[in-house]
């Protein structure tokens, strides 16, 4: 997946040109990381790519609020602009009249075997706060203090949630081990 550098327009900011460069640093060297957590967050990849490419843009529009590195400020849109895809889709999903929608693709039943899908599959189990918190942890490797800062709560809520999510899909994966 290729990121779509129309996106990137100029921002109209007065303090130079640091904060725009430190911006298209991180897009041109982390795009395609943030596009795998959003996916981990939104469980569709065209959904995740757009997510990341609104995050890129929103930073953009704000370049002039954001201070020093932006790449907190961009995994934090991240992460917000996934909760909204997923609050968009729970309600297109609550309105939708066939329940027969939401049965699993051929390919999909095939692939459920494989070890990588099912904890896949259990991860889109998790509450929403567990799954941000697993997924910010071992995918896009941060610490708890960094996690923390992302999710906006404290230390020991990332702690709890980690404990929590991690117990749960031990028990889930057990059979496949």
């Amino acid at each position: 997946m290729e990121a779509n550098p129309t996106l990137m327009v100029e921002p109209r900011i007065e303090s130079g040109d640091d904060a725009a460069d430190a911006l298209r640093l991180v897009y041109a060297s982390e795009y395609r990381r943030l596009v795998g957590l959003a996916r981990l967050l939104v469980d569709r990849s065209d959904d995740a790519e757009e997510v990341v490419q609104e995050a890129f843009a929103r930073t953009w529009a704000r370049l002039g609020r954001v201070h020093g590195d932006p790449l907190p400020y961009v995994r934090r849109a991240v992460v917000n602009q996934s909760r909204g895809r997923l609050r968009r889709r729970r309600t297109a999903d609550a309105h939708r009249p066939d329940a027969a929608a939401h049965a699993e693709s051929a390919e999909v039943g095939a692939a459920r075997g494989a070890t990588a899908r099912a904890v896949v599959g259990q991860l889109a189990m998790l509450p929403r706060r567990q799954r941000e918190c697993v997924v910010l942890r071992f995918y896009a490797d941060l610490t708890v203090p960094e996690i923390a800062r992302t999710l906006g709560v404290a230390d020991g809520s990332v702690k709890s949630h980690l404990h929590r999510a991690m117990t749960t899909l031990a028990l889930e994966l057990e059979d496949h081990r």
